[in-house]
């Protein structure tokens, strides 16, 4: 009998094998999933890194010739789907084996560090601290409000004194997001920096920021002036080579990226500093 569209019964019997194949797929997605994670336990002890493009290209060949032509592009793009979900999770297991220090995200207002920081200290299971709550909690209001009442010079002393007492008795490893102008606190010292734990910097650009921060509302540092944004431009290109000094290591946010995609890029990141090359 041709098939025929219109038929429940025979649309019901095509989705079973939809459901039958899937049935096959997830654990062999789970098989390889703990695959992967024997393999990082492997790399971890030998201190191997994680990515192996030559590697990647021979699945990848190798798949392709495995599938009708007709399928092969498709193949292709799950399967890198799948090789970047297993690189994830073995810089993850990587990552939680050999952690000995805090995840210091770092950069201008609004980069973006809350947001990742949350999101990473998810994924490796860490707690999360924000230095600008931190201080919050300490002051019993606002950084904003405690900017304006106490001036800069008093807010940087206030922020030290804060960044300090998180230094003696903060847990780590820990996921760290600092307020942005901690890293050109004239009241901190490097040694203050370098005990906080591995510095990132979230390179992001000026432009994005800014339109970030103005839908929330403008800071006091910027709210007086005749242009803020070109005020925002002058102190971001003023602290860039203060970022650059102060990190371990640098993540560059060229575009807006889905949480996820800065994940495995940060998690890339971090593997370097774990894993001697």
């Amino acid at each position: 009998m041709p098939d025929d569209p219109h038929n429940p019964a025979q649309l019901d019997a095509l989705r079973g094998g939809i459901d039958a194949a899937d049935a096959d797929l997830l654990p062999a997605f789970v098989r390889r999933m703990e695959a992967a994670v024997r393999i990082a336990d492997c790399k971890c002890a030998a201190d191997i890194p994680v990515s192996r493009p030559g590697r990647e290209h021979v699945i990848l060949d190798r798949i392709r010739a495995s599938v009708p032509p007709e399928f092969a592009d498709d193949a292709e793009r799950l399967y890198r789907t799948i090789l970047a979900i297993s690189c994830s999770r073995q810089r993850i297991r990587i990552l939680n084996a050999k952690l000995g220090r805090r995840i210091v995200l770092c950069g201008i207002k609004h980069c973006g560090k809350t947001r990742l920081g949350q999101a990473l200290a998810k994924t490796l299971a860490l707690p999360f601290f924000d230095t600008d709550a931190l201080l919050e909690a300490d002051a019993g209001k606002p950084v904003r409000a405690l900017y304006k009442e106490v001036g800069e010079a008093r807010f940087r002393e206030l922020e030290a004194a804060t960044i300090r007492k998180f230094i003696a008795s903060a847990p780590s490893p820990a996921v760290v997001a600092l307020g942005g102008g901690v890293v050109s606190n004239p009241v901190l010292t490097p040694d203050d920096l370098h005990a906080l734990g591995i510095i990132v910097w979230l390179d992001v650009p000026v432009p994005t920021a800014f339109e970030r921060m103005a839908r929330e509302g403008l800071p006091p540092f910027l709210a007086d002036k005749p242009d803020p944004s070109v005020e925002f431009n002058r102190i971001c290109t003023a602290r860039r080579p203060v970022f650059r000094a102060a990190a371990d290591a640098v993540l560059e946010l060229p575009q807006v990226l889905p949480v996820e995609e800065a994940i495995d890029r940060l998690l890339i990141v971090l593997e370097s500093k774990v894993i001697s090359q």
